[in-house]
């Protein structure tokens, strides 16, 4: 009988480390476990990261909303998800010391391998170092076997020296991580409506002047500048998105209000050139 996709067995561990999983950082990464590992749970994130130039693999809702979280602070320079815990002595070790048995796979024996939802590399101090972060339900946090995993993935990082925490839904700002959402495909200009990357560079540098001289809203005014410059509807409301995503125009992303409607006046902005 085939082995599911689920089982774990010492020639699958060796054949992610060959795979190069969990190893190295920023675009060079690649998660422990992938969407493509599982049938049908999983998501992966089809923009490119804004950190790290890649896609991103999260297993739940609430990994994807942390996510965007993270691309949108400044102190973290990386995020590496689905990071595996290699060091296996240190693992055995620390189930020793709880008087645990260290969790294996029921059919093969295998020891599995624990991961961290997030590993971020962070200024801190002007030095990149390294913090740990795992998102979990709060209601999951009463389950026995899901506190023995955590009570590991903590004293494995407390023996690294890594600040590690668990995030639950509720430590999400919803408004926050729906504006992020919102405007994430738009970091990177992409060619589109018969327009080439420097046409839209120009357009949106026109868009940001418009936005700092004319009193009226976000959504008039990126209709406005659509029908003057004649092009497709939208296009200037997606320079809008980049503009806010690259932090040359800011705005409070917990505003209750739709961004489309708030007033120039709402509107901060960084003196750059785009």
């Amino acid at each position: 009988m085939p082995r599911s996709k689920r089982d774990w067995t010492e020639e699958k561990r060796d054949r992610y480390m060959k795979e190069g999983r969990g190893q190295r950082s920023g675009r060079d990464y690649k998660p422990w476990i992938e969407v493509s590992d599982f049938s049908s749970s999983g998501r992966v994130s089809r923009d490119l990261g804004w950190k790290t130039n890649r896609a991103h693999y999260f297993m739940s809702d609430g990994e994807t909303r942390l996510y965007y979280l993270f691309e949108w602070s400044d102190r973290i320079v990386d995020i590496r998800e689905q990071f595996p815990l290699l060091d296996r002595e240190l693992c055995f070790k620390i189930a020793e010391e709880m008087g645990v048995e260290y969790p294996k796979d029921p059919k093969s024996g295998a020891p599995y391998v624990l991961t961290t939802d997030f590993l971020l590399t962070v200024i801190r101090d002007g030095k990149r170092v390294d913090e740990a972060r795992t998102f979990k339900p709060s209601k999951s946090l009463n389950d026995k076997r899901t506190a023995l995993k955590l009570e590991i993935e903590r004293r494995y990082y407390t023996s690294k020296g890594v600040n590690w925490k668990i995030v639950t839904e509720k430590d999400l700002p919803k408004l926050t991580i729906k504006n992020i959402e919102w405007i994430h495909s738009a970091y990177r200009l992409e060619e589109n409506q018969g327009m080439n990357k420097d046409d839209l560079y120009d357009l949106s540098a026109t868009l940001k002047s418009r936005l700092e001289t004319v009193s009226s809203s976000v959504s008039k005014i990126t209709k406005d500048l659509d029908v003057e410059m004649n092009v497709d509807a939208g296009t200037s409301l997606y320079l809008f998105k980049h503009l806010l995503a690259n932090k040359l125009v800011l705005v409070n992303m917990s505003n209750q209000k739709a961004l489309t409607s708030l007033s120039t006046e709402d509107l901060k902005f960084k003196k750059a050139d785009i």
